[in-house]
């Protein structure tokens, strides 16, 4: 019940897939997963990289999807503390911190520094109308079947301290 980012804590679980990342656990600046592995470039836009079992489980699902007809692929999957530092940096530049707040993570607080998230499209409709693609009825129908949770769901901002984001899916 403490506001945002006040009674911080290290995570205790660091290379482990159920650590968690929020408002109130964080990374060391300096941590990079264990285990981190690259993405095959058929299933993103350009060089990603997960820890290896969420890659491995991503690519089945992406190939699942597509002998199903449909298009995933990642657009944004692990990122360094430097990376998203500059992304928040940006942001609250922009828009000022507290609004930045509401759909950025701080650096260190990022779940995609962790190497278990990865945002994805359908590489025709933008990324922040993702909801209105037949490919987010399916994710909706099928991730977690690969280990994956839309981890930022409308509704539940109020829990997840995050605006809604139909796609940000965590492994």
């Amino acid at each position: 019940d403490y506001p945002y980012y006040t009674n911080t804590k290290q995570t205790k679980d660091l290379n482990k897939i159920h650590i968690l990342i929020n408002k109130y656990l964080y990374m060391p600046n300096n941590y990079v997963p264990d285990y981190l592995d690259i993405i095959d470039s058929k299933y993103t836009n350009g060089t990603k990289k997960l820890v290896m079992e969420a890659k491995i489980k991503f690519e089945e699902m992406v190939e699942a999807a597509s002998l199903e007809g449909y298009t995933v692929r990642a657009i944004s999957a692990y990122r360094s503390y430097e990376y998203q530092k500059g992304l928040y940096d940006n942001y609250a530049k922009r828009d000022g911190i507290k609004k930045a707040d509401t759909y950025s993570a701080r650096p260190g607080y990022s779940e995609h520094q962790t190497g278990l998230v990865v945002d994805i499209d359908n590489g025709v409709t933008d990324y922040n109308h993702f909801e209105d693609t037949k490919e987010f009825n399916w994710m909706q129908e099928n991730a977690y079947k690969y280990g994956f949770i839309l981890r930022y769901p409308k509704g539940k901002e109020d829990i997840t301290g995050y605006t809604y984001e139909s796609w940000h899916y965590r492994y």
